[in-house]
């Protein structure tokens, strides 16, 4: 489905993302975890083009990516794969302006140029599906940022994805709010639906992936099973940043 093969992105001198592989079949949930600063919201970016890598590739079915071509690839290579991946931001991004609706509505309609009688119904069906069949006509500025997020997850299925990238949907979220979106995508995972997702929310991973990675400075240091990642971890990496996780999950709230 979508596989990213040796990627290297550079700031300067420093390797972001260092000599990264990973694979996603159809119809997986990839989780990436690790500590803050590990290059997993980049990897994301360079997924769907919007970060420019160094070396490797990424490629969705035969859509391929090489090195700087976010610069010079065509634009109709960069319209197939971004049409191919969906992107679900850590701020909701959604339109100020416009309703619930017309935010689900405006990628079939303005960028695939879809007729209205066909795009309302399917979108109006997306937003009741993640639970906002009532919130058609609210505009951002009247809904949870729970539902927000929720609408943003609509408006970026109603582009008929074949991957789903979240960026840590939830770390704006208080924990009411984020159970609602998690809830969401766990029922996109039933569905079948193929996602990557970087994340903070152990219990998800744990639960829902079918493979975590680990990311530390750039490099994923152990992939496997949610079985064989958090019950029996064999890298030192891995290791020391569970137990800080769980330390911090523990710690009492100020």
């Amino acid at each position: 489905m979508i596989e990213v093969r040796n990627l290297v992105k550079l700031r300067g001198t420093t390797r972001v993302l260092d000599d990264v592989t990973l694979k996603v079949e159809r119809g997986q949930v990839a989780a990436l975890v690790g500590p803050s600063g590990g290059g997993k919201s980049t990897l994301l970016r360079c997924m769907n083009g919007l970060e420019i890598f160094h070396a490797g590739e990424v490629q969705l079915d035969a859509v391929k990516l090489q090195p700087g071509e976010q610069r010079s690839a065509s634009a109709e290579t960069l319209r197939q794969l971004r049409r191919g991946v969906g992107m679900v931001f850590q701020q909701f991004n959604l339109f100020p302006h416009m309703t619930a609706l017309q935010n689900v509505m405006s990628g079939p309609l303005y960028a695939l140029n879809k007729p209205r009688a066909e795009v309302e119904p399917q979108a109006k069906a997306l937003l009741e599906r993640v639970g906002l069949g009532e919130k058609f006509h609210s505009r951002p500025d009247q809904l949870s940022g729970g539902q927000q997020q929720r609408v943003a997850i609509a408006r970026a299925l109603a582009m008929q994805p074949q991957v789903m990238l979240f960026d840590e949907p939830t770390s704006a979220l208080d924990p009411r709010m984020a159970a609602e979106v998690l809830g969401v995508m766990t029922d996109l995972a039933k569905g079948g639906q193929t996602m990557i997702v970087v994340t903070h929310a152990m219990s998800f991973a744990q639960q829902v992936a079918n493979i975590v990675h680990v990311m530390q400075a750039g490099r994923i240091v152990e992939s496997g099973s949610p079985a064989q990642v958090f019950g029996a971890p064999q890298q030192a990496a891995t290791q020391q940043f569970l137990s800080e996780a769980t330390t911090a999950k523990n710690s009492p709230r100020p």
